[in-house]
């Protein structure tokens, strides 16, 4: 496909149309050749720029973090590359703009600072009436690492001791809905509240369980995650987030992660940053 007629494909998708209806009319050339007259979007900009613009961050553990080389590397970091390579024909093609904290997310897609946000981006209802939200790319609910050699086995087992996280009222009211009594200190981000946990200023971390298994891996034998199923706290996905509105750039991106489920490169960032296929969502697991 000519990088142009990314435009007449994805503009002439409706808002009804699945992705993965998606691929199967891409496979067979039945797409349909239409545009809305004039409508300047997104898609349409990235194109006229040749880079893709997105936001992340780089505290989020596995996900989206300097290297020991001090280069931004993780899960998130890969896949936009995917997204700009298809796009553009090269992943270099990219710019991304770094937040210093998961608030600046919404901001910066709102403003039109960032064409996508690709940085661990759960989806809460308050997000998602403003904001238009990809398929999810990875499962994962929000969970408390202990130490392994801790007494905790669930959740309420932290009732009235101290656990940190990352800002934000969110993440405070879900811990606080499965455990009243804890005392949640929070940091700017997640590295630092983990740091905080590591030098014994709390007894439980609380993060999403994907960068979990990132952390007992490469901390082996030092951490535990705490699997309460009676009690959970939250079950959640992480999707890429777009300006609201932007129908054409949603049916893009929504094509291309069915395309790197098909080809196998979404399992593979899954196998590769998380060293299981665990968390990767139902839709991506059935056949298309």
């Amino acid at each position: 496909m000519d990088r142009r007629d990314v435009l007449t494909v994805f503009g002439g998708l409706g808002a009804g149309a699945g992705a993965l209806a998606l691929a199967a009319a891409s496979s067979s050339g039945a797409l349909a050749q239409a545009t809305a007259p004039g409508a300047q979007t997104g898609l349409k900009n990235i194109l006229d720029r040749g880079k893709l613009i997105v936001g992340t961050r780089s505290t989020t553990i596995g996900f989206g973090f300097k290297d020991a080389k001090g280069e931004l590397v993780g899960f998130d970091i890969e896949l936009a590359k995917a997204i700009a390579k298809g796009l553009l024909g090269d992943e270099k093609k990219i710019e991304f703009e770094v937040f210093p904290g998961g608030a600046e997310r919404v901001p910066a897609l709102v403003s039109g600072r960032v064409d996508i946000v690709v940085s661990q981006f759960s989806v809460f209802e308050s997000r998602a009436q403003v904001l238009e939200f990809s398929l999810p790319y990875c499962n994962s609910d929000f969970s408390a690492i202990v130490r392994a050699n801790s007494p905790y086995k669930k959740n309420t087992d932290l009732d009235g001791k101290v656990v940190t996280t990352r800002q934000g009222d969110e993440l405070k009211a879900l811990i606080l809905g499965a455990i009243p009594g804890a005392k949640v200190e929070m940091y700017p981000n997640f590295s630092d509240s983990f740091l905080a946990f590591r030098q014994g200023r709390a007894e439980a971390f609380f993060n999403d369980s994907a960068p979990a298994r990132y952390i007992v891996r490469e901390f082996a034998g030092q951490f535990r995650v705490i699997l309460d199923t009676e009690n959970p706290l939250d079950v959640n996905q992480y999707s890429i987030g777009i300006k609201q509105g932007d129908q054409i750039l949603l049916n893009y991106i929504n094509w291309a992660l069915v395309r790197m489920r098909l080809d196998g490169r979404l399992e593979a960032l899954h196998k590769k940053w998380l060293e299981s296929t665990e968390l990767v969502p139902y839709w991506a697991r059935s056949p298309i």
